[in-house]
């Protein structure tokens, strides 16, 4: 008997129990998102309750990304030995008693280790998260599922102003936290029902589902990797300039999050209510870019990820840069340049560096690549955080004050460019193929390192099977 001649078909993301999974991994990142952006919002009304200097606010700022950087790391790695789902739920216990917590700090130094901690916990998100993604979603699925997964981080940073700052504004800023927490409940019973560390141990899942997912991948996958191929992994040039990459990509968001709402609403003395109202149409571009990066990735560049990950930090310094050249331009067009073309550079860059680890490494090192890169970039974003406050112009007046800041991000953006330039280009393919009855093959799916800059002919795509 003959076998069906081979038919182009398109995968769908959210398909069978894979869907399930992607579904409860947004709404946990959502949820875990959305608690760390209210507290940035919301300090206008902390700080102002706990009477606190800018300097101080900087300071509490960045005391969770003092805890959260190592956890980045030490979560990357335990999720590679003994599963992102494990990390994942400590991540959800740990932020939703830590946002309920707050309704019991006074002060500045309860306040200060109050967020150290909560950082710790949140540190549990990032690398598993991804891991979940690389082990699920082969080759350029793997990277829609990543933009997607990146849009849903950026979601909470458009819904918080319209969710928080009501709460705050008509009850108080401490509901605002214990109504947030109260979301944590459904995320923890998602994560334990409807998530697996690998398709072949999730409930109720079909050989003929696992067939299909494990058909994408080019060699068997295992949930837990030696820590022998981790090293291995970490040997590679490209990733050493990558990871520089990533210390300095998107650093400068950080600024954003205390320096943003600081501006407007201290400064500029804008109605909280219109703000919350008007900023989800400010945070809904890159939301927009995010949700169709993957699509954008294959359609365009010959699905190269390098002019993606240079383009991001590129719209970040020119938003940045924008920011602090204009601060006296309506309020609404300042936190465009800053709230929008800023932050494209978040769903252009982390929404393709997985597929990038993914490509240029195993899928099963993500975890502990992805907690280093997010270890380096928070590392250097609590430095500059926490230094902020001391950069502020006394001397200018409104938003101008903040012009020494925005530079300072401006510029990071600008030399994140280098390292990215120097390391070697990795694409992923678009074509699926389905050959009918039994298990499924995916054909070019991998990401596949691009051949040298001097070639001008097209990669070569090589079947999984014949990989070595």
């Amino acid at each position: 008997m003959s076998l069906a001649a081979p038919v182009a078909r398109t995968e769908r993301l959210f398909a069978g129990k894979r869907g399930l999974l992607l579904g409860t991994v947004l709404f946990v990142n959502f949820v875990v998102w959305l608690d760390s952006a209210k507290f940035s919002l919301l300090n206008p009304y902390w700080s102002a309750d706990l009477h606190l200097t800018p300097a101080q606010i900087s300071s509490v700022v960045a005391s969770y990304l003092l805890g959260y950087f190592p956890l980045l790391l030490l979560a990357g790695i335990l999720s590679d030995r003994l599963g992102a789902k494990l990390m994942l739920i400590i991540c959800v216990l740990g932020v939703t008693v830590l946002s309920a917590s707050m309704a019991f700090v006074h002060t500045y130094t309860e306040m200060w280790w109050r967020n150290f901690v909560f950082g710790i916990f949140f540190g549990f998100l990032w690398a598993p998260s991804q891991r979940l993604l690389a082990l699920w979603f082969p080759g350029a699925l793997g990277a829609r599922a990543t933009a997607t997964w990146m849009s849903s981080t950026l979601i909470a940073g458009v819904l918080s102003p319209a969710i928080a700052l009501p709460l705050a504004n008509h009850l108080s800023w401490r509901d605002a936290f214990w109504i947030v927490a109260a979301l944590g409940i459904p995320a923890l019973l998602g994560l334990i029902f409807l998530v697996a560390d690998k398709p072949e141990k999730m409930r109720g899942i079909s050989r003929e589902e696992v067939d299909h997912i494990q058909a994408g991948f080019s060699a068997q996958t295992e949930a837990k990797l030696p820590f022998r191929e981790v090293l291995k992994a970490l040997r590679k040039p490209s990733i050493v300039t990558m990871a520089i990459a990533t210390a300095l990509a998107t650093t400068p968001t950080w600024l954003a999050g205390p320096w943003m709402p600081y501006g407007l609403l201290t400064l500029e003395k804008v109605d909280p209510d219109l703000i919350a109202w008007v900023s989800p149409l400010v945070a809904v571009v890159p939301v927009a870019v995010g949700l169709f990066s993957g699509t954008l990735v294959t359609r365009f560049f010959g699905g190269r990820l390098k002019p993606w990950l240079i383009l991001g930090p590129l719209c970040g310094a020119i938003g940045f840069a924008l920011a602090a050249l204009f601060p006296g331009t309506p309020w609404l067009l300042w936190g465009l340049a800053i709230g929008a073309l800023a932050f494209l550079c978040d769903p252009l860059f982390w929404g393709n560096v997985n597929s990038y680890w993914a490509g240029i490494a195993r899928p099963e090192v993500t975890g502990t690549l992805n907690g280093l890169a997010a270890c380096l970039q928070v590392a250097v974003g609590w430095y500059i955080t926490n230094e902020s406050g001391k950069w502020l112009d006394a001397s200018a007046t409104g938003r101008g004050q903040l012009s020494p800041i925005l530079w300072v991000g401006a510029a990071i953006f600008a030399v994140a460019i280098i390292p990215v330039a120097l390391s070697r280009e990795i694409r992923v393919s678009k074509r699926v193929v389905d050959h009918g009855p039994g298990p499924r093959e995916v054909l070019a799916q991998q990401a596949v390192p691009e051949m040298p800059a001097m070639l001008t002919e097209p990669a070569e795509v090589i079947a999984p099977e014949k990989r070595s």
